[in-house]
């Protein structure tokens, strides 16, 4: 799963430019640019990258790289894969 994580921090990385702090260690506290916006923004990007679909309990949930990083691999490991 080193390549989902290494896709999803692509994805961080590409959408808040600037940040300070670590990608794999960004919280929606910890960074700055993580507002509402970026938090559709954010979702919408996994879903087509990871060809996924995150409900909006999910959405609200997803709260820092680790728990996107989670989601998504048990949605790959065959939970409501899309595609």
């Amino acid at each position: 799963m080193a390549e989902v994580a290494e896709r999803l921090e692509r994805i961080f990385e590409e959408l808040m430019v600037g940040e300070t702090v670590p990608v794999r260690e960004r919280t929606r506290l910890s960074c700055l640019t993580w507002d509402s916006l970026m938090q559709l923004t954010l979702v919408s990007a996994i879903e087509q990258e990871f060809q996924i679909s995150i409900s909006d309990e999910e959405a609200i949930d997803l709260n820092s790289f680790a728990v996107a990083l989670q989601l998504i691999q048990e949605k790959l490991n065959g939970r409501q894969v899309v595609g």
